[in-house]
């Protein structure tokens, strides 16, 4: 089933059952005050390397060790919502067995046959359980040659109360997160555009305070350069694609393409809903046998929830 919505269940690692369990994605019974403010790390992890194993167990360490500074398994990130692309087939279950995953993440999916079918890599997205997910599915590309789609999770924040009232919240609202990974080189160009037009519409769904993509765009055509803005999306980013800064791509090694901003943070909102401009991590990062982790640099950024009419303000 293509370009429609098919239903996920997030996994929950169960100490108990020593295995992973479906959640029933229930909001209900959830305790105040829930966060407003939640950390997005995006990073295609690449799958066409050499050793995708170790490179992934590697990478996991980085985002535990580097990204959120938990030194120990047993350490919680802040509220959080990690998105992975390109994690191979086989070296899925180094998600699933990792003991710091399994202690502070949702993992949506928990199986690679959700993926799309005969795909050989895919996009996973990690969850903390500090926050609450009441929704997950995924949309597999019709136009796709490559079994590209995008995954999305709602995830309920709370309305930060006004200063000095005795509310711990204004109310809790839902924002939508899409995870992906669009068609890649030249010969993807006109496929991007209607795989972002369809995540557009799901992140712009009524009953959302608003919606966050990010993933690997493959921004290296000429209609990708207004793609954005053709499906009512707003870039994170604000120094445009020519600011080497921005730059995700093309030096872990040097490519036969110039470096690039390949990885990108979008989003939109009914107001009630700030995105800071991403940040880059994973430059220069390698495994300890001295490899690089993955071609990409990730991308990391803090959502916030604020009461309406204040955008903008300080906090």
């Amino acid at each position: 089933m293509f370009d429609t919505p098919r239903p996920l269940r997030a996994g929950r690692y169960s100490e108990r059952e020593r295995r992973w369990v479906q959640t029933s994605h229930c909001a209900r019974g959830v305790r105040e005050p829930l966060p407003s403010c939640l950390r997005l790390v995006s990073w295609n992890v690449d799958s066409q390397t050499k050793d995708p194993k170790k490179r992934l167990i590697a990478a996991l360490v980085h985002l535990q060790r580097e990204v959120f500074r938990c030194q120990t398994p047993a350490a919680r990130p802040e509220p959080c919502c990690i998105l992975l692309q390109e994690v191979s087939v086989g070296a899925f279950t180094m998600i699933l067995t990792n003991d710091w995953v399994q202690r502070c993440f949702l993992v949506v999916p928990t199986s690679t046959d959700k993926w799309p079918a005969g795909a050989r890599y895919g996009t996973v997205t990690l969850v903390s359980r500090t926050v609450p997910l009441s929704n997950a599915f995924t949309i597999d590309f019709g136009n796709s040659s490559m079994w590209r789609n995008a995954i999305f999770v709602d995830l309920k924040l709370n309305v930060p109360a006004l200063p000095h009232t005795p509310r711990l919240s204004d109310g809790i609202v839902t924002v939508r997160i899409a995870n992906t990974h669009l068609e890649s080189l030249p010969m993807g160009e006109a496929a991007r555009p209607m795989q972002l037009q369809l995540i557009s519409e799901m992140l712009q769904e009524y009953d959302l305070r608003g919606g966050v993509v990010a993933g690997d765009m493959n921004a290296i055509g000429a209609s990708d350069m207004t793609i954005v803005e053709d499906v009512g999306l707003i870039d994170a980013w604000e120094r445009g694609d020519d600011d080497e800064e921005g730059f995700t791509w093309g030096y872990q090694p040097r490519e036969q393409y110039p470096p690039a901003r390949l990885d990108k943070v979008l989003f939109t909102t009914r107001g009630g809903l700030e995105v800071d401009e991403p940040k880059r991590f994973a430059v220069g990062a390698r495994t300890d046998y001295g490899d690089w982790i993955s071609d990409h640099f990730g991308l990391m950024t803090t959502l916030q929830v604020v009461r309406d009419g204040d955008e903008g303000m300080p906090m």
